[in-house]
């Protein structure tokens, strides 16, 4: 593999999976809660709310993802913080990266089970949907060590290189099903540009290690109010 220089890394990051507009900050009490798109100046504002204000939870609401770049720089401050994450709605691509940094991550009840999840994929550039295998090794990295090693390595693999660019996979909390060992789904792009998405079977997000207890988070109902009006 062909290693790239610093400078090629950083723009090749920033050019992945960057949607318009900016990620939103909210301080609610000790709870930051984040929701929207990560843009390339998250972070400075991030530095500015943790240097104002003590937080003892950052939360992650219906985030497409965005600039993979800053995801790492998010994710990478709030670790160094020690801060646990939280989850209300889907937050896929960087967004999955952020939350994964939280030294304990759950899902909240600000969003019904069925509609929150986790959603993990390999880079890939926005304008040609070319995946880019050589940023893979730092994602796998990433994805392996806050998760406490429990990522499956043959899922790891699928996720970080995969096949087509829009494959992903998908963590839901293990209360949302019957039956134990179910919550992990990969959707894989078919050349009709459908896609087919599969259960995993004897795996769940606990188990693989996006979220490191099975207990329901309850928000304040003042942050609860926040995300009624950001709906």
């Amino acid at each position: 593999m062909v290693r790239l220089s610093r400078f090629v890394s950083a723009a090749l990051l920033s050019a992945v999976l960057a949607p318009a507009g900016a990620m939103e900050f909210h301080p609610v009490g000790e709870t930051l809660v984040l929701s929207g798109p990560v843009a390339s100046d998250d972070l400075v504002r991030l530095r500015n709310h943790l240097a104002a204000q003590r937080f003892k939870l950052v939360l992650l609401h219906e985030s497409p993802g965005g600039d993979l770049w800053n995801g790492y720089q998010l994710g990478n401050r709030i670790r160094e913080e020690g801060l646990p994450t939280a989850l209300s709605g889907k937050c896929e691509s960087a967004c999955g990266l952020i939350f994964l940094s939280g030294t304990e991550r759950a899902f909240s009840d600000g969003r019904p089970l069925a509609q929150t999840m986790v959603g993990l994929h390999g880079a890939h550039a926005i304008d040609t949907k070319r995946p880019l295998p050589e940023l893979s090794p730092r994602m796998a990295y990433m994805i392996r060590t806050m998760t406490g090693r429990k990522y499956p390595a043959d899922l790891l693999e699928r996720t970080v290189y995969p096949r087509n660019a829009e494959d992903i996979v998908y963590a839901f909390h293990p209360g949302r099903y019957d039956q134990p060992g179910r919550g992990v789904v990969e959707c894989l792009k078919q050349p009709d540009i459908s896609f087919k998405c599969t259960m995993l079977p004897g795996h769940d997000a606990l188990g693989i290690g996006v979220i490191t207890t099975p207990e329901v988070l309850s928000l304040p109902p003042e942050v609860k109010e926040l995300l009624e009006r950001l709906s």
